[in-house]
């Protein structure tokens, strides 16, 4: 076929309604985010891993006994949530891009390594944020190992990795491979030349010991782009000649 010459009827789909089991002891209030738990009961929407969000629920449902003891219809469709604060909250530039899961009535721009998805941004406005839930499958987070970097400070060591694709770091992971010595250990978190803004894993002298985690969860410049060049440089005052191995969680674009 060619581009269009004039306009035309285009077909459409208007979403679908659905029924499933609530899960145990689970109330489910009408216009909440529906969500599919691990075991494939509606839930309503939260802060929580491995939620599949498939529509907005249509009744309300209080289940105080077993999981699928009752059901509960929800729509899925294009349906509009509150948005978060701060960081989190989502403008009109992020139209295409995921909304991540908050409760069962507001969504965020930022996975933080805690979040689900729960669809596609199609519209922002002044009062709410428009998305497709039930449509778009949920962007699966991948888990970047960058190898071990020297935390001794006067090695100003640097790890890069070259992004394949366009994403977003949610959170960083160092796991300590010896004990420190002399202070603390830095690792910041750089995509390009522009550090990622709270992205830096401090690892603690005091009592350390291998098997030590720290984390970071950015709250800005953490998006790349397909082949941009993601880094983590080590710093503080560590003489030590251990290393921390890092990795990232990221999560690819739409």
């Amino acid at each position: 076929m060619t581009a269009l010459t004039q306009g035309r009827n285009a077909p459409r789909i208007a979403g679908g309604s659905f029924n499933g089991p609530v899960a145990a002891a689970t109330t489910c209030f009408e216009g909440g985010l529906a969500c599919r738990d691990a075991a494939g009961n509606l839930v309503p929407g939260s802060t929580a891993l491995g939620l599949t969000a498939v529509g907005v629920f249509m009744d309300r449902a209080v289940n105080a006994g077993a999981a699928a003891a009752l059901t509960v219809d929800y729509d899925a469709g294009v349906f509009a949530f509150e948005n978060a604060a701060a960081a989190d909250a989502i403008t009109k530039a992020d139209i295409g891009e995921l909304a991540w899961i908050v409760d069962d009535q507001t969504v965020a721009k930022r996975q933080a390594g805690t979040r689900s998805a729960a669809g596609q941004i199609v519209n922002v406005d002044a009062q709410w944020v428009w998305v497709a839930v039930g449509w778009t499958p949920p962007a699966r987070a991948q888990a970047i190992t960058f190898g071990a970097l020297s935390n001794k400070a006067a090695d100003a060591a640097v790890l890069r990795w070259v992004a394949p694709f366009a994403g977003t770091i949610s959170k960083g992971f160092t796991v300590l491979n010896a004990a420190l010595a002399g202070g603390d250990a830095t690792l910041t978190l750089k995509i390009g030349a522009t550090a990622v803004t709270d992205g830096v894993m401090t690892v603690t002298q005091a009592s350390s010991a291998a098997g030590d985690v720290d984390t970071c969860v950015p709250s800005a410049a953490a998006t790349f782009a397909a082949g941009d060049v993601l880094s983590v440089t080590g710093g503080g005052a560590s003489t030590a000649t251990s290393t921390s191995t890092v990795v990232l969680l990221v999560t690819p674009h739409a």
